[in-house]
């Protein structure tokens, strides 16, 4: 069984990115993995007391609040050593990159999306319909997850249903292949079959209640900044390699969505992300 935790960074009010990314670690590697974290973080904490015991990486990263009195050298390193922590032992990540111009183009278009007007419901769907494509083929129930968000009251609910009443739309994103004859062919989707690999539905956590949210959300924060600073002034060009090299560390392990048909939900997704997001 395999837990993955979700988290995102991003909103209309600080650019054109929007990501949304998860961390899955085996069930029997959580315990260490969590103590691995909360280990990193008591030392931060332990060595600059005063400071906030939630990380939030935007706050943190840029020295707001109690984090200021922190290097940004100490706290650049400490950001990768975040980075190395979450693709240890195995740990993959989920996600994806939007534009939110390319967001209102892809439903402007009318390729039917299920979730209106909420890049948030995009991002999750889109990341449980990933994990469904990479573990539904995994066998004796070891891929089997449970997929843990950071709480949002406004629309956990809308994707708990979504995951629940397994809209048929999303089938093209973790279809799979058939030979037939000198043929491959897409396999439908069984209603009992689509997110049967996503434990019951989504649950909610407060961060400040799960290390491996914070984590995810450090993820998320690297991978939106590398896409801001991918088409930013040349002035940037020092933070835009350090982001880069935090991606570097993080890209071997990110599953990505290869051959899917050509259908509306694979139009919508390939419309709607980030120029320089590969899914």
């Amino acid at each position: 069984m395999k837990f993955i935790y979700i988290d995102e960074s991003g909103s209309p009010g600080d650019g054109d990115v929007f990501v949304m990314c998860g961390l899955m670690v085996d069930a029997y590697k959580l315990r260490k993995k969590t103590a691995d974290f909360d280990k990193l973080l008591a030392e931060l904490l332990t060595k600059h007391p005063g400071n906030n015991t939630e990380l939030k990486t935007s706050r943190f990263i840029n020295g707001r609040g109690g984090w200021k009195r922190i290097g940004v050298d100490e706290r650049k390193e400490f950001l990768k050593q975040i980075c190395l922590l979450s693709v240890a032992n195995g740990g993959k990540i989920f996600g994806v990159g939007l534009s939110y111009l390319a967001l209102q183009v892809a439903r402007d278009a009318g390729h039917g999306h299920p979730f209106g007007q909420s890049y948030w419901l995009a991002g999750g769907m889109f990341t449980c319909s990933l994990v469904q494509k990479k573990m539904q083929n995994t066998k004796n129930g070891k891929g089997l997850t449970v997929a843990i968000m950071d709480d949002n009251k406004a629309e956990m609910p809308q994707l708990s249903d979504g995951l629940y009443k397994a809209d048929s739309w999303y089938d093209g994103l973790y279809q799979s292949r058939r030979t037939k004859g000198r043929k491959k062919t897409w396999l439908p989707r069984k209603v009992s079959d689509r997110f049967d690999h996503i434990i019951n539905s989504a649950f909610a956590i407060k961060s400040h209640h799960s290390s491996l949210v914070q984590v995810a959300d450090a993820i998320s924060y690297v991978y939106r900044r590398s896409l801001e600073l991918s088409t930013g002034a040349e002035a940037w060009v020092g933070e835009r390699a350090y982001y880069q090299s935090l991606v570097d560390i993080l890209e071997p392990q990110r599953e990505k969505l290869g051959q899917v048909p050509d259908v509306p939900c694979t139009k919508f997704y390939n419309a709607a992300k980030h120029a320089g997001w590969v899914l």
